[in-house]
């Protein structure tokens, strides 16, 4: 069991470092000009090691895309607490969660826009948003039905839409305003109240 326990370990700090020089590299780097010899050297693990856990360095980015994004979901749709509900809207708090789970990971994220379109994470985080969209549906059930019938589609096109590039632009100015404001921002904007 104890050598189990240790290759376990093991294999998740390999995994962690290589996140960890991926995002360092990434920084520094055009994402075609990096090679997995350049992250096992900054990770200071073997090439044997790296193609135990991936197949190539688009395989190492994916995951550690699809566990930013599992962490994320996870964040934003913990249960919520009686008190931290806000009265006037449901939606609040996975609102408010979303933006303060930006925050506690600024620097990744800032490194994901920046090499974005590279690392083509377009399909990786449409599927999040989809996902999360649905998810948030469910969770805001009849709080707010949509007395204009506008298709269903269609909503979560422009949820989608207004939300990502919102929070592009909040990471890409720095942050100018609170996780707090951002939410009850973006439920006046989505609700076109003055």
């Amino acid at each position: 069991m104890a050598d189990c326990y240790r290759g376990d370990k093991r294999a998740t700090d390999s995994k962690q470092q290589l996140r960890k020089a991926l995002f360092h590299l990434l920084r520094e780097k055009e994402w075609g000009k990096i090679s997995v010899q350049d992250l096992t050297k900054k990770a200071g693990i073997h090439r044997t090691t790296f193609y135990q856990h991936y197949e190539d360095k688009f395989d190492l980015a994916q995951q550690v895309m699809d566990e930013m994004f599992d962490v994320m979901k996870a964040a934003i749709f913990a249960p919520v607490q009686e008190e931290d509900w806000q009265a006037d809207h449901a939606a609040y708090v996975y609102i408010f969660r979303f933006y303060q789970h930006l925050q506690e990971h600024e620097e990744e994220y800032q490194i994901l826009l920046k090499r974005g379109r590279e690392l083509n994470i377009h399909q990786t985080a449409s599927a999040f948003f989809e996902e999360s969209f649905s998810l948030g549906l469910e969770e805001v059930a009849g709080s707010n039905p949509d007395p204009h019938h506008v298709p269903l589609e269609m909503q979560k096109q422009f949820v989608i839409s207004a939300y990502v590039g919102t929070a592009e632009w909040w990471l890409r100015k720095g942050r100018p305003y609170s996780p707090d404001f951002m939410a009850s921002s973006m439920i006046q904007l989505i609700e076109n109240h003055e």
